[in-house]
């Protein structure tokens, strides 16, 4: 993530090219490690498993909105105008509050990750079976890795690996006796009101229109130093693409090779054991594991930027205010998934897949119009620009107001 290309590299074979690879795509793997997270994983199998391609229409509709937002936040990073300092400025009241209380909402995605991650350690370990002490160690690795300040670099070698994993997804429809026709259909919009799909619909939406990406890459210009949004452009567009192209591999695969029914920590994971033996199970386990670390800790960094922001101090990628938020909220994450966990029918993948629709419902929606307002204060946009910005932040509102209802029956049926 840092702008200093004076690094000693060339004592490693290709070392010069990672480390510019890294310079110029680090944001973008960094957004896909956030996006591409446990959470993703299971949403996206299970509505494959559920809803066959009938949804795969979400995803290039993702791309689009991805790809909008991005542009306006870019904008924001080259004028070094973050979001988080426009909304306490332009509200007269209530636009802290705001930030904080939008800031705990995507803490939810940790919880989240942290309650898969201590599934997935306690699945992997012999001996320890606990998912609440799964969670603990889960959350310590988090801390570890803000504390130690190398975490820009731990995103990336985590971002490569669950890429790797998840991108075989792909290899498996080579043999697989997939009807392409069926899929290409999926790609034409349907709306539904059965509950089920709506929710679908906005939790594909919640977790790859990853809304605290928005608010890192609107603060990050002290770090990337970059002062032309094309940079910015060709990184996010690589990072989105990447991310919503494993994203249909792992739909479809879970449309043609998993039964209807309830997701279970390892149904993902199935395809790849059937294919290439069990001991891809565990390789599976062990990327949901390494996601769901990196996506926890990711996310929290657009709230490393939000708090201090909110609080009115200046805040760069890293610094004490940024670290200790980030902790903070890791501590709250562990705090809040293990009662979740125990005392209610929360299991964790059903907390996978039902806070990013949480997320999609409110915090999404919200800061799209942020957006459209920040890139229309400090620039000039042309008219047909904004047609776009807008037609991405109706889409999103009116899935929010058409889902509502049926993400809430979906908890309250949970529950």
């Amino acid at each position: 993530m840092s702008s200093d290309t004076s690094t000693v590299v060339d004592v490693v074979p290709g070392g010069e090219a990672i480390h510019g690879a890294l310079y110029r795509y680090g944001l973008g793997i960094l957004f896909a490690a956030n996006v591409f997270g446990a959470g993703s994983v299971y949403i996206l199998a299970d509505t494959g498993a559920n809803f066959a391609f009938a949804l795969l229409w979400v995803l290039p509709l993702a791309f689009l909105i991805d790809i909008a937002l991005h542009d306006m936040s870019a904008r924001l990073a080259v004028k070094d105008e973050p979001l988080a300092d426009y909304i306490v400025d332009v509200l007269p009241f209530g636009g802290p509050s705001l930030l904080v209380g939008i800031s705990l909402m995507s803490a939810l995605w940790a919880v989240s990750n942290y309650a898969v991650a201590g599934a997935a350690l306690a699945w992997l370990v012999p001996g320890l079976d606990n998912v609440l002490v799964g969670i603990l160690l889960a959350a310590g690795i988090g801390i570890a890795i803000v504390q130690l300040k190398v975490y820009d670099r731990v995103e990336a070698a985590i971002a490569a690996i669950v890429i790797a994993v998840f991108g075989s997804y792909g290899l498996l429809l080579a043999g697989l006796d997939v009807p392409w026709q069926s899929v290409a259909s999926g790609l034409v919009p349907i709306l539904q009101t059965e509950i089920g799909y709506l929710t679908a619909v906005i939790a594909l939406l919640g977790t790859t229109v990853y809304w605290p990406n928005f608010f890192i890459q609107s603060s990050i210009s002290p770090t990337k130093e970059w002062d032309d949004v094309w940079r910015y452009r060709r990184d996010n567009a690589v990072g989105i693409a990447t991310t919503l192209l494993i994203g249909s591999f792992v739909m479809i695969v879970s449309a043609v090779t998993l039964s209807e029914g309830q997701m279970t920590l390892t149904g993902p994971g199935q395809p790849l054991a059937d294919a290439l033996g069990q001991g891809a199970l565990i390789v599976f386990l062990v990327a949901a594991f390494l996601a769901s670390i990196s996506s926890a800790t990711g996310t929290l960094f657009g709230a490393g930027f939000m708090v201090p922001q909110a609080l009115g101090n200046r805040t760069v990628f890293g610094d004490q205010g940024f670290r200790r938020t980030v902790i903070a909220l890791i501590v709250a994450s562990a705090a809040v998934a293990i009662p979740l966990l125990r005392f209610t029918g929360f299991g964790p993948v059903e907390m996978a897949i039902i806070m990013p629709a949480i997320n999609g419902l409110i915090g999404l929606p919200v800061t799209v119009f942020a957006l459209i307002g920040a890139v229309n204060h400090f620039y000039d946009v042309e008219w047909y620009e904004n047609l776009g910005f807008l037609a991405a932040g109706l889409v999103l509102l009116g899935g929010s107001m058409l889902t509502a209802q049926s993400l809430y029956e979906t908890i309250v049926g949970i529950l």
